[in-house]
């Protein structure tokens, strides 16, 4: 804007800001009542009016004393090259470059990412950062280990409570991990993401592989109480259990079944990968949980009375310490029985 010829014909740039608002974006007038609703009205010029930069020229103006002034007599004009909008995140101004990756290893990826962006020189006050999507995922990621360690406890901590011991507990924990063996299996081969859908199917997995456990664990625990020694006690508790156990593995993945085939979703996050891990883990731990854990048992069980045995040994010898001769313990003398008398 030329100042002093648009002072000439008394415009002020107020009056240039003004024009251009209504000319640029419109005027927003009050809103039309039909009765039943109020329908938005905005009084703007025609795109075709507004395309080029001949239309703002011509574009005129009413001075005070009620001429008309085009704008291209007061203003010179300049194409430049500028943002269509300004984005800002904690009052820092942002610009955002987005990108798609369809590799698998994004970790390795992101890595590269960091070296490359930091070896950037950036002037004071500039700085990068990953999207909040890249940041969320990274966060859900460690919230979820999170969750897993917590399950595991209050796993442990149920059990424990229930058979009153420590060491059949943590074999039925060290069974879970053979869940993964199926996750992994049935993820691959499907071609499922190992999203967030996947990873609250594996919490959710934990509670139910567990419980296969704790149905041979319990039985066979019942039968030694009989008597029975412990390796006739995990042959009879898994003849016992094998039917129950294959039933409810069964029953459990056959409801999910419609699930994982099925696209339901709530947004965009889809409930396949939930049922796929759920499925996978199920059917590899049942398989897995019946050949191995009574392995696992075993090994816990012995290590349980070996504590027991060290533990006790240990009551025993602090009771009877060796005395020195003479019978003085700590300065204090102690009269001991023996042939005279004391």
């Amino acid at each position: 804007l030329d100042r002093e010829r648009a002072r000439k014909y008394g415009l002020s740039p107020r009056d240039m800001a003004q024009a251009f608002n209504f000319s640029l974006g419109g005027l927003e007038l009050r809103k039309f009542n039909t009765g039943e609703k109020e329908i938005e009205v905005l009084m703007a010029l025609h795109r075709d009016d507004r395309e080029d930069m001949e239309d703002l020229k011509n574009l005129v103006l009413t001075a005070p004393d009620g001429r008309g002034v085009p704008l291209g007599d007061i203003a010179d004009f300049q194409m430049t090259r500028k943002f269509d909008e300004i984005l800002r995140e904690n009052r820092k101004t942002r610009v955002q470059v987005h990108g798609v990756y369809d590799g698998e290893d994004w970790g390795d990826v992101q890595e590269k990412i960091t070296v490359i962006m930091d070896s950037f020189h950036y002037p004071p006050g500039y700085s990068w950062s990953y999207g909040d999507r890249i940041i969320e995922q990274s966060q859900e990621n460690q919230q979820m280990l999170m969750n897993v360690f917590l399950a595991l406890a209050l796993v442990f901590i149920v059990m424990a409570s229930l058979f009153e011991s420590l060491t059949h507990p943590l074999a039925i924990v060290f069974s879970i991990p053979f869940a993964l063996v199926g996750v992994f299996w049935i993820l691959a081969i499907t071609g499922t993401p190992f999203n967030i859908m996947a990873q609250i199917g594996f919490l959710i997995l934990m509670g139910i592989v567990v419980n296969n456990g704790i149905v041979l664990i319990d039985h066979i625990n019942n039968l030694r109480r009989t008597g029975m020694s412990r390796e006739h006690a995990i042959v009879e508790g898994g003849k016992d259990r094998l039917r129950p156990i294959l039933m409810t593995a069964t029953t459990t993945i056959l409801g999910m079944v419609p699930l994982a085939l099925g696209g339901s979703n709530v947004g965009n996050a889809y409930y396949y990968p939930l049922a796929r891990t759920v499925i996978g883990g199920l059917a590899a731990s049942t398989v897995l949980t019946l050949v191995i854990l009574p392995n696992i048992y075993v090994f816990w069980d012995s290590f349980g009375l070996w504590c027991g045995r060290v533990w006790r040994n240990s009551r025993v010898g602090s009771r009877t310490p060796a005395l020195p001769a003479g019978g003085v313990v700590g300065g204090v003398r102690l009269n001991l029985p023996g042939k005279d008398g004391y």
